[in-house]
């Protein structure tokens, strides 16, 4: 299945769509999912960015500043926050009994950013394009579905026999 029907899949049962993940799980698949996911964070603030100097009447140096700036931090240390929060999120299930392993809390996580993401790009327009009241929503939409990922995937990987009783 291709990552954007394993996305859709992840609305339906995130725990089913980990399951498979899992499967397919590998060092190099979850770097990418952390960076692609990342990289479109970055993307989505872009017309945000372009509109703010536009409006300002500043120069292409400026705008060129600031999406170079945003670029570094969104993709590279995006990437090592969320490794660093998978890695204290395992930590701090272990003493409660938590069966997954390392790579499985990194999958959780950067898993929970990718399905997250579509309705971040969404955001990231409205916030030029609508008002305040509509980007905030969206925005709040866009946090609560990756936490109900998070959290999801996480469970399950962490604590399988609770989660497939549920």
């Amino acid at each position: 299945m291709s990552i954007l029907g394993d996305i859709a899949a992840a609305y339906r049962s995130p725990r089913r769509e980990m399951d498979h993940q899992v499967q397919i799980m590998t060092e190099p698949r979850i770097m990418m999912l952390g960076l692609t996911a990342c990289f479109l964070s970055f993307v989505s603030e872009l017309p945000a960015i372009a509109a703010g100097v536009t409006t300002a009447g500043e120069s292409s140096d400026v705008l060129n500043g600031r999406a170079g700036a945003l670029f570094i931090w969104r993709v590279f240390f995006g990437v090592l926050l969320l490794y660093a929060i998978a890695g204290l999120s395992h930590l701090i299930l272990k003493p409660f009994k938590g069966q997954g392993s390392w790579q499985t809390a990194r999958l959780a996580i950067m898993w929970a950013v990718m399905v997250a993401t579509p309705l971040v790009l969404i955001s990231g327009i409205l916030k030029v394009f609508a008002s305040p009241p509509v980007f905030l929503v969206a925005s709040l939409l866009a946090t609560v579905v990756f936490f109900w990922q998070w959290v999801t995937c996480l469970a399950h990987t962490e604590f399988p026999r609770t989660a497939k009783a549920q």
